[in-house]
């Protein structure tokens, strides 16, 4: 309940921290994340010829938190081969969306990889979990691009934001190689200084036209929930 409020209270200079549940936090994660990650880009990419998209997922249908488990043991695996020297150059972001084509939660972890990724394959079989994968060019502009996705937060909503929450019980949902380390600023208000061109045309809006989009999301919520009261009311 008190985290509840927290995010219900949230506001510029007073963040309630919470990046599942609460929209601005979460853009604000993804742009902190994004910018330590781009940072470190440059020689990631000169270092090596091949760049791997992988997702891999539960092969079952789980509830949250098995789903989230048997993720969580196939990333305590890949840190045991990282520590051995194992682990090829790699960002990787355990993601939580949520649909009715999924049937609810849809655990999955999104990696992008650099050079062999025989390891992972052999791991995710291990733990008898999916794995799909796709070549990709290897330039700064489409590594970008992915992570940017990657890192994107989830419009789940508060109370499916807060069951994530729990399920990940405070384990960290990145995992990534030493060629990624870099000091990382965990929430950001502005853009400051991350480069867009990544996406091509980007339409940049005024902190006016911002608001006012939000109001006007705001009071269209507000009239479907009045009438959703109404038709209640008369059945």
């Amino acid at each position: 309940m008190q985290n509840l409020k927290r995010i219900l209270e949230c506001r510029e200079g007073k963040r309630c921290n919470s990046p599942l549940s609460c929209r601005k936090c979460g853009e604000s994660w993804q742009k902190g994340k994004f910018k330590a990650f781009a940072n470190c880009l440059p020689s990631v990419v000169e270092a090596s010829d091949i760049l791997t998209y992988i997702i891999v997922k539960s092969n079952e249908l789980n509830t949250l938190s098995q789903g989230i488990s048997d993720l969580m043991g196939f990333m305590d695996s890949l840190r045991e081969a990282k520590k051995r020297g194992k682990l090829t150059t790699s960002f990787s972001r355990l993601e939580v969306s949520f649909g009715k084509k999924s049937l609810g939660f849809n655990p999955h972890l999104n990696m992008l990889v650099w050079g062999d990724f025989l390891e992972i394959e052999r791991l995710s079989k291990l733990h008898s979990l999916k794995l799909w994968k796709q070549s990709k060019k290897n330039s700064i502009t489409v590594a970008k691009s992915i992570a940017w996705y990657m890192l994107k937060h989830n419009k789940i909503g508060i109370e499916k934001g807060e069951a994530v929450r729990i399920a990940l019980n405070k384990r960290t949902p990145l995992l990534y190689t030493k060629e990624f380390n870099h000091k990382t600023i965990s929430y950001i208000d502005e853009f400051i200084d991350i480069d867009f061109s990544f996406m091509g045309v980007y339409p940049v809006r005024s902190k006016k036209e911002i608001k006012l989009r939000d109001s006007i999301r705001e009071a269209k919520a507000k009239l479907n929930q009045s009438l959703k009261n109404l038709i209640a009311s008369e059945t």
